[in-house]
């Protein structure tokens, strides 16, 4: 389709690509965009509807929208900017320079430009930042025949209309009230009668995880969001969840590898900024590396006695390494989800430390029987085996300890795993492994 896409552009048959867009979602034409020049995205992106154009612009990366905006005519800027979504809209700003966040605000009409400020007051990652203030607002009072009157008038500005919410004069939240309940309830009932009164909310100031983690345990499409005083002030839509889970996902995942997350791809992101993402990881993890070296140069004298203990060093240290990793992954994971709260820390580490000492037995017993048929000795044999007993039992139980702890301290525990923990269970491991083969080797 892009190399259709692309001929026809080249030719400049113009009406057989609008035939062709006609019925593509907007997803895709946005993919389209994305991977064409930038010149050829803006010649598409004109040829499309007015309503199809903005939902087209809400579904493209932000390099791609400022890559627009930049190509497109005042009017046509103008146009873009005042039919997004508000949220769609704050999460443009914040990818800008703070000069052109200031332009394109004053191309806002007054009430959208008061939207805008509004929702970009908030702090960053919380649920006032990702908001909407698109929805549908009924009353108490309100007929079933009312709330349906309203809806038909006001559904094609809304984000969504599934859900209606009911407030008082001074928007305080009331109640909640589904399309379905509306449409099949006679149409003298009142709304007030109808609506469900205990509703799931979140605080402007909740973070988007939190919102999350409640959308999720509740099933909910949208979710309301109240200020202080318990005044709705907008809605949280299923469609900006996933984009958060999305966004945390990928920030877990590379603070697990030591990564500083960026909001470019791996094809866009320069080489120094990815110096920069990584850099400062890997020097505070080759400090930390260097107490590894100083427990070596301790031990120096055990070593060049029997050669044969750095061996299986390398051994010793990767798999206390995979160990402490997979219980800090299984911990991070649960805390991310919800699964597990500090009530529970207790529990899991008992049972991390069960299952730790169990598997270290196991692979002490192969990791020993390894190292008697290498060297045909019985005490190497042993302080190998022994070893790997204690270093994975170990590794286990800090594993699951630092991730807990940096919850604790309200650090994200992401940054407990991967590079992180491979280098404390270093640290621990070496120590061990010498302590053990003093006492058994007498050395």
């Amino acid at each position: 389709m892009n190399e259709m896409i692309y001929e026809l552009i080249e030719k400049k048959q113009y009406r057989e690509i609008k035939t062709a867009l006609e019925d593509m979602h907007p997803g895709d034409i946005s993919d389209i965009i994305e991977e064409l020049p930038s010149h050829f995205g803006g010649i598409l992106y004109r040829l499309l509807s007015k309503d199809m154009a903005v939902s087209v612009f809400e579904n493209l990366d932000s390099a791609a929208q400022e890559m627009l905006l930049h190509s497109l005519k005042s009017e046509e800027v103008v146009n873009v900017l005042n039919e997004m979504s508000p949220d769609d809209r704050t999460r443009l700003f914040e990818e800008l320079p703070a000069h052109v966040v200031r332009k394109y605000l004053s191309l806002l009409s007054d009430e959208e430009r008061k939207i805008a400020y509004q929702l970009l007051g908030y702090k960053e990652s919380t649920a006032g930042r990702i908001m909407t203030t698109d929805f549908v607002e009924l009353h108490e009072q309100d007929t079933v025949e009312k709330a349906l009157d309203t809806i038909r008038n006001t559904a094609p500005n809304k984000e969504t209309i599934y859900y209606s919410y009911v407030m008082t004069r001074d928007r305080k939240l009331t109640g909640v009230i589904s399309l379905r309940k509306i449409i099949t309830s006679p149409g003298e009932s009142l709304i007030g009668d109808l609506m469900n009164t205990s509703v799931i909310c979140v605080s402007t100031d909740d973070h988007q995880e939190e919102v999350a983690s409640v959308m999720a345990q509740y099933d909910l499409l949208a979710i309301p969001v109240v200020d202080l005083e318990n005044r709705l002030v907008g809605i949280v839509t299923h469609d900006d969840i996933i984009d958060v889970i999305q966004e945390e996902d990928t920030k877990d995942i590379h603070l697990m590898a030591g990564v500083v997350t960026t909001e470019k791809t791996p094809i866009d992101v320069s080489v120094w900024d990815n110096i920069k993402s990584r850099a400062g990881w890997l020097v505070m993890l080759i400090l930390l590396e260097s107490f590894s070296s100083n427990i070596l140069k301790m031990y120096e004298d055990a070593l060049s006695t029997i050669v044969a203990l750095s061996f299986f060093i390398p051994m010793l240290i990767d798999t206390g390494g995979n160990a402490g990793t997979q219980s800090a992954t299984v911990v991070i994971r649960a805390l991310a989800t919800g699964e597990l709260e500090a009530k529970d820390a207790w529990k899991v580490l008992e049972k991390e430390l069960i299952s730790s000492i169990f598997l270290g037995l196991i692979l002490g017993v192969i990791g020993g029987f390894k190292a008697y048929l290498s060297h045909g000795d019985i005490l190497i044999g042993s302080v190998i085996g022994l070893s790997l007993s204690i270093v994975v039992a170990l590794a286990g139980l800090t594993g699951a300890l630092l991730p807990l702890i940096a919850e604790k301290f309200n650090l994200d525990p992401a940054v407990m795993a991967g590079p992180f923990i491979t280098t404390i269970v270093d640290i621990v491991g070496l120590i061990a492994y010498f302590e053990i083969a003093k006492l058994i080797l007498h050395i």
